[in-house]
């Protein structure tokens, strides 16, 4: 008798024990499940993207994903964005010092947006550097560019060096940039 009284806390404290261990395997899998969400949506470090040619917006052809020589800044962004338009002084100057040291195309803007939306935006916000748009959502979706302000530095395989998403100001965040792009002073 004073067995099979024993035998239910001690059950019950065995159960609560397995749900206890369950619940930590179960949020470890969810930080797992997360971190492989955000490796397949979003740009990252090491990862390559493939090399395109499109219409700049001022005219001509511009080369995205392969720089000729050095390295290519690629600002990512969409004419609705307002985090884009807040990144605009930032990629205007990186994008300045990328052509003075690596030469022109080495800075591209990259518009979600179609060609002749891109070209307005370029017109409206006074951007100097080329603008070409994305020629399809495939391409779009190699760079992993769903959320926008997207900076890339890629080198002349199309290895992204750097992946920044979000806003882009003064700051450490331009540092890693400029550094990524081999515009830091030696």
């Amino acid at each position: 008798m004073r067995l099979q009284g024993m035998l239910a806390p001690t059950a019950m404290a065995v159960a609560a024990a397995l749900v206890v261990v369950l619940g930590m395997r179960v949020r470890s899998l969810e930080r797992e499940n997360e971190e492989l969400f955000l490796r397949v949506t979003r740009p990252y470090t090491g990862m390559y993207v493939p090399a395109f040619s499109a219409p700049s917006a001022g005219g001509g052809a511009v080369s995205v994903g392969s720089p000729a020589r050095g390295r290519q800044v690629l600002f990512v962004f969409n004419s609705t964005c307002p985090y884009c338009r807040a990144s605009i002084p930032a990629w205007t100057r990186v994008a300045a010092a990328a052509e003075a040291a690596h030469g022109p195309g080495a800075a591209v803007g990259v518009s979600l947006d179609g060609p002749d939306t891109a070209r307005a935006y370029a017109a409206r916000n006074g951007l100097r550097y080329p603008v070409a748009a994305f020629p399809d959502r495939r391409m779009a979706a190699l760079y992993r560019t769903r959320s926008v302000p997207v900076t890339l530095v890629v080198d002349s395989t199309g290895r992204v060096l750097l992946a920044r998403l979000g806003v882009l100001k003064e700051g450490a965040a331009m540092d890693s940039v400029r550094a990524a792009a081999g515009l830091m002073a030696r």
